[in-house]
């Protein structure tokens, strides 16, 4: 260890007294380095490290498969599952029911949107909660009949009660009811989210669920649940239980389920582990993007090698000089050991502070669907993991010089005197070599860029169905106390879309349940008059689902979606419900009345005897319910209220869309507020935001891919342009005679321009041909990533190729240049 610490302190004087081949060096390696800790860092955080929750690793979700519905369909659990489940698996010691929604709560000025979650009492010793003041839910809160309580996160105890530590046995409003606070909640506990969707759900409030075990029991699977698993059983074991399990629910609970109900839509309840199913394919995905920003590390230690190995050749009459003096091979190799260690040490430091700022970037345009957001930093294991790659690149540039160079024959090179006149044969093609495997890994990485890029394009011509700008949605949560049904919900948003109307700008506006891409639109049956549709689509074996929105006179107008056919939802429908009008997508009609016209066809939501019949009156374009790669949303628009002597309408929170001439919709929210509270003080509104704003955050995910992916392809264009112009200038440096002789003997400066343009493009097509054979597998694994374009689009490749070539004859045209202007006498002198 002395012996090294000499020979660090030797190469530390050798490179300070080197600092353009020093910082280059650094720089190089702390970008590569920097790069891939920060992927890194985003990946540990979500991908390899446990969710936050006590045996995360015994922890799974519960959940339907129904291919009967719909290819994918997956539904939740239902009660009578929850106590049958809970009572009769042995594979599962625990099991846990919990509702997610927003709720109408108290706030320092009045009422404020927050979100309440309903869940069993074991729900949170799952989750690992404790209490900080009072206690938590237990099970004599959980029973029907019980009393109204509530515990409290730490953020809502510190905004509504100011942190009072006197809170227990306060009253907290939910929904305009009151409950008495048990306890408040100590920071950080959440609820798992689902892939896909925001994560880390933390509740502000949280109530007892209150299922009852006396029943009744429905088809009704709108609850979801985890479980723990047994200590020593497996997915497999809880799997193949449940599965037994499932086949007697017909039995145990014959008015909720059937054996022809489970053979028509193949009803089947699945075990996942809780890690997968919150993280889903993100997982994979992450590896892509790691693997991509490890191409650039490969680059960018290429580079460095090639230095590393100019460098030492330079050096070689010193190193024979320590062999005469009596080195050993160990030592020489020491000697590189030492030198690269201060280098990749000195450029891993670099790449922390590199790898600061791209974490904080990455979190910054990071979709807000990525799990545990909040948690992605640098801690001791990102830190261990910079200075092992850091220690593994200083190994390998220290092995590649040895192997070149550890053999140093002094004898030789001193009666050269340290001149030679050609590059060795054998040296110079280890440097092509790493040359070249620049060139293919960068070419990867732009035909990766490349076609993602293409993909966004495509993705940004689809047309979503509605017309996003000068559109703003707001969102409305009007309590069922004292709003009871549709016709008390109705009064108050039809005056509110009075007032709202006649504010400066809007053209048009309307309420809806729903609106594109945010999701949650659901599958609702419905009934049809004409009894023909119901055979047709039980023979193909089709569900009469759909997706089921209301809407006011002016939502659709509002949303910007196009009429086809007929006429939209009006005022005269509101005021006259028992016309009960209803309006389809041509999605839905396709599917329903194929090659007939919708027009006068006559349906009813689900399958309730009342009736009349809603009568079809219009037609409207396609959207999209989550994005549109996915299929059009199969929409049925019915008014916000139903007819006369019907049980009405159910729908919670609402969403306020109004559609302005100003090119800043946002800026009419303050009007909009004052236009609620005037009505109604008690009611908040919240989630306000753009439409173009939710059109670009459907695409999230694959810009943020697509930024990710870009970022390391220009870093690694620009890498093997750095690394093919060092080769070349270093070439024609070590080729000054010989390009003095063809000079002399009457060589143009055009042909010594071709002669090393020429050497440079060879190495350049040799790593074209070996990166697009690369290319065509590695870029099979974005598929996931892709929309209407294929891994092997023949225009990504040829555009890459283009662009690496461009580079490379601009990288290669310097030194060409410079070898063009060698002064012949000058050249024969220095020989």
């Amino acid at each position: 260890m002395s012996m090294l610490f000499q020979d660090l302190r030797q190469s530390l004087r050798a490179l300070i007294r080197a600092p353009g081949y020093t910082l280059i060096a650094v720089a190089t390696l702390a970008l590569g380095i920097g790069a891939t800790t920060a992927i890194y860092t985003v990946l540990e955080k979500v991908a390899l490290d446990p969710l936050p929750y006590p045996e995360a690793d015994r922890l799974v979700r519960l959940a339907n498969l129904v291919p009967g519905v719909g290819e994918g369909a997956r539904w939740d659990l239902s009660m009578a599952q929850y106590f049958f489940y809970g009572e009769h698996a042995g594979a599962i010691e625990a099991i846990g029911a919990y509702r997610m929604g927003g709720a109408n709560l108290d706030g320092p000025d009045g009422a404020v949107r927050g979100l309440a979650a309903e869940v069993s009492a074991g729900t949170l010793r799952l989750l690992g909660a404790r209490a900080i003041l009072g206690r938590l839910i237990e099970e004599a809160d959980d029973e029907p009949g019980g009393p109204d309580v509530a515990v409290i996160s730490h953020g809502y105890w510190q905004s509504r009660f100011g942190g009072d530590p006197n809170v227990i046995g306060k009253t907290v409003r939910l929904n305009e009811q009151p409950h008495e606070v048990i306890g408040v909640m100590a920071p950080g506990v959440e609820l798992p989210g689902a892939a896909g969707l925001p994560s880390g759900i933390r509740a502000d409030v949280w109530v007892p669920m209150k299922l009852n075990p006396a029943g009744p029991f429905y088809n009704n699977h709108v609850i979801p649940m985890m479980a723990r698993l047994a200590p020593g059983a497996t997915v497999e074991q809880a799997q193949a239980e449940l599965d037994r399990l499932r086949a007697r629910l017909p039995e145990t609970f014959p008015k909720a389920y059937s054996q022809a109900f489970f053979d028509r839509f193949g009803f089947r309840t699945v075990v996942q582990p809780l890690k997968a199913y919150v993280v889903g394919d993100l997982a994979k995905n992450l590896w892509i993007l790691f693997g991509a920003v490890g191409l650039v590390l490969l680059i960018a230690a290429a580079n460095v090698a090639n230095l590393f190995l100019v460098r030492t050749e330079g050096r070689r009459r010193e190193l024979t000089i320590r062999a005469a003096l009596g080195a050993s091979r160990l030592a020489i190799a020491r000697h590189y050991l030492a030198e690269s260690l201060l280098l990749a040490l000195t450029g891993g430091a670099l790449a922390l502070l590199l790898g600061f700022g791209g974490v904080r970037w990455l979190t910054s345009i990071a979709p807000d669907t990525l799990p545990r957001l909040d948690a992605i930093r640098i801690d001791g294991s990102v830190l261990l993991f910079a200075l092992g790659i850091s220690i593994v690149v200083a190994c390998a540039l220290a092995a590649t010089a040895a192997l070149r160079h550890g053999d140093v024959r002094g004898t030789a090179t001193l009666a050269e005197g340290g001149r030679t006149t050609t590059v060795g044969r054998e040296r110079q093609h280890v440097r092509s070599t790493l040359v070249a495997s620049q060139v293919a890994l960068a070419l990867v990485l732009v035909v990766g860029a490349g076609l993602l890029l293409e993909s966004f394009r495509r993705l940004r011509a689809v047309d979503p169905g509605f017309d996003p700008e000068g559109a703003l949605k707001v969102e409305l949560f009007v309590p069922n106390v004292r709003y009871p049904d549709s016709y008390a919900k109705w009064q108050f948003f039809a005056q509110l879309l009075e007032r709202v109307r006649t504010l400066p700008g809007v053209t048009a506006a309307g309420i809806s349940t729903h609106v594109p891409l945010t999701g949650g639109y659901g599958c609702t049956a419905q009934t049809f008059e004409d009894r023909a549709v119901h055979d047709r689509l039980g023979e193909i074996g089709w569900t009469t689902c759909a997706d089921q929105v209301h809407a006011s006179p002016g939502a659709l107008e509002a949303l910007g979606i196009p009429l086809r056919r007929g006429r939209f939802l009006t005022e005269a429908d509101h005021a006259n419900p028992s016309a009960a009008a209803v309006v389809v997508s041509e999605a839905f009609a396709e599917r329903f009345w194929p090659g007939e016209d919708p027009i006068g066809k006559r349906i009813a939501p689900s399958d309730s005897p009342y009736r009349p019949y809603f009568e079809v009156v219009g037609v409207v374009g396609d959207v999209y319910a989550n994005s549109v790669t996915d299929e059009p949303a199969i929409a049925v628009y019915y008014p916000m209220v139903p007819p006369p002597e019907t049980p009405g309408f159910w729908y919670g929170g609402v969403s306020l869309v109004v559609r302005t001439a100003t090119s800043s919709p946002i800026a009419l929210l303050p009007a909009i507020r004052r236009a609620v509270e005037e009505l109604d003080p008690g009611i908040p509104i919240a989630n306000a935001e753009e439409l173009e704003t939710i059109v670009a955050r459907s695409m999230s995910r694959l810009s943020f891919t697509l930024a990710l992916i870009a970022l390391a392809a220009g870093i690694a264009l620009a890498l093997a342009a750095i690394g093919l112009y060092g080769v070349i200038s270093y070439i024609v440096t070590r080729r000054t005679g010989e390009i003095g002789v063809r000079i002399a003997l009457g060589a143009q400066p055009r042909q010594v321009e071709r002669l090393v343009v020429g050497d440079a493009l060879r190495l350049v097509a040799i790593g074209l041909a070996v990166g697009v054979a690369g290319a065509l597998v590695v870029t099979r694994l974005l598929r996931g990533f892709l929309y209407g374009v294929e891994p092997t689009h023949p225009l990504a490749y040829l555009a890459a190729a283009t662009l690496l070539a461009a580079v490379a004859t601009a990288a290669s045209w310097v030194p060409a240049r410079r070898a063009a202007k060698v002064d012949p006498m000058m050249a024969l002198r220095v020989e």
